[in-house]
């Protein structure tokens, strides 16, 4: 038995080193040509994207408190953890650990001989070890390494797109609160310009027709104010499902009031080659192609002989074992074995793709939002300009009412123009803001900040 063992064990040996190669392309990180610079954008690079917190330059307080506590609680952000895991299990299950198998069986029984009953004991044991010979295991193993940093960089993904809409919806939130308050503002002129009106129809100086323009455009006014209040509320309904927490607290908090945030400066862009490293999306991307690359090897692999050690081994009254190798040759199902190996060729060609296609869309993220900021500076510029000047109108208009010289249409309509200019500047401040959150989205900033 020994010398028939050593046997086995030699010729295992010269097929495992006559066969110890691994098979399928290795892994060759793409390259995607880019610019020198955005369109718009600055030509230095941006190091370290993923460590600014960029929220905490709006100078909101309670933002920042509520991001923070949304990292810990968000539904999302847990889910996206919890594909890490099974990511990390999945690698478990690859390499040594997939080419050993086996296990223990016991069996008690019992039979009539005769003379008395006979207990037989028997405890038997099969183990099977499969010899990585052309790097099947070792290809699974990459495949399984690439797709759990591919889970976490998702999960990096996820939680940028967290900080993008949490801050997005508190922004909007603070705008239609502003955007209530100019129309109580409203109101309350228009509401002077009412009393103005009915003290010169007592005076004999003012119809009843200038009574009813003035009342039917407060009227106006005054309708703006419900939905302006709803549209605040639904934005921190969705703040409170970002942050998987009662929604009524919130509301508290969030009806104490605050300005509409502001950024103090765009920031620094980088240049086009800094988002294959700053993205988390496209990082992703890239360990899905570095993934589907070694599934090419282990898909080649099945179309190889492969060898297996197999050994059983029972204890009982007779005791026996067996050992040997046997070798398994893939000519039968070789068709199905080399439409695997195609099918997985694409997959990869099909990873490279989708690389390619996001960083194209990031390049494209980046330079929308830096034309959007551009523009809407000079908007801001603009709306507050016209701001000014209808703020003046309103008080020449009502004083030439007053004095006679003009009629009340002059004034409402001066009213109407301010509260205009009033919401169409404070529109072009948010958008402002969330073209700026956008551009910081774009470049991967803030995905591991703390």
């Amino acid at each position: 038995m020994t010398l028939n063992l050593r046997k086995y064990l030699a010729a295992f040996s010269f097929l495992v080193v006559a066969g110890c190669s691994v098979v399928g392309p290795g892994y060759v990180p793409p390259k995607a040509e880019a610019s020198a610079q955005f369109v718009g954008g600055g030509s230095s690079a941006l190091m370290d994207a993923a460590q600014v917190a960029w929220w905490k330059s709006l100078k909101e307080p309670l933002l920042n408190e509520l991001i923070a506590k949304g990292l810990a609680q968000n539904l999302d952000i847990a889910a996206s953890l919890e594909r890490i895991e099974a990511a990390r299990a999945q690698l478990g299950q690859t390499g040594e650990n997939s080419q050993v198998t086996g296990g223990i069986g016991v069996q008690s029984t019992r039979r009539d001989a005769g003379v008395g009953r006979v207990r037989t004991n028997a405890v038997s044991g099969d183990a099977n070890f499969v010899f990585d010979l052309f790097g099947g295991f070792r290809r699974g193993v990459e495949q399984a390494e690439a797709g759990l940093e591919q889970a976490q960089f998702n999960a990096s993904t996820v939680r940028l797109g967290y900080l993008a809409e949490l801050t997005s919806s508190y922004v909007n939130a603070r705008y239609f609160q502003n955007a209530a308050e100019i129309s109580r503002r409203t109101v309350a002129s228009q509401n002077r310009t009412l009393e103005l009106v009915r003290i010169r129809l007592d005076a004999g100086d003012a119809s009843q027709l200038e009574v009813q323009q003035a009342r039917q455009v407060l009227d106006r006014s005054k309708a703006d104010l419900p939905i302006l209040r709803a549209n605040f509320e639904a934005n921190v309904f969705r703040m409170a499902t970002l942050l998987a927490q009662p929604a009524g607290p919130l509301l508290v908090q969030m009806q104490r009031g605050a300005r509409l945030p502001s950024p103090n400066r765009i920031g620094k862009t980088g240049v086009p080659a800094d988002l294959v490293r700053n993205r988390p999306d496209i990082r992703a991307a890239e360990r899905a192609l570095a993934a589907a690359t070694a599934g090419i090897g282990v898909a080649e692999a099945q179309l190889y002989p492969s060898l297996n050690l197999r050994g059983d081994i029972a204890i009982s009254s007779q005791g026996t074992w067996s050992f040997g190798p046997a070798i398994a040759l893939p000519v039968l199902n070789r068709g199905v074995l080399a439409a695997r190996r195609n099918a997985a060729i694409s997959q990869a060609k099909q990873a490279e793709i989708e690389w390619r296609s996001a960083v194209l869309s990031a390049t494209e993220d980046v330079q929308t939002s830096l034309s959007l900021l551009q523009g809407l500076n000079g908007q801001v510029a603009a709306f507050r300009r016209v701001t000014d000047a209808s703020t003046n109108l309103v008080a020449l208009s009502r004083a030439s009412y007053e004095n006679g010289a003009s009629p009340i249409t002059d004034v409402l309509d001066a009213e109407t123009a301010l509260s205009s200019s009033r919401f169409s500047l404070l529109g072009a401040r948010r958008d402002l803001v969330l073209a700026w959150v956008e551009l910081q989205v774009a470049t991967g900033k803030g995905w591991l900040a703390p």
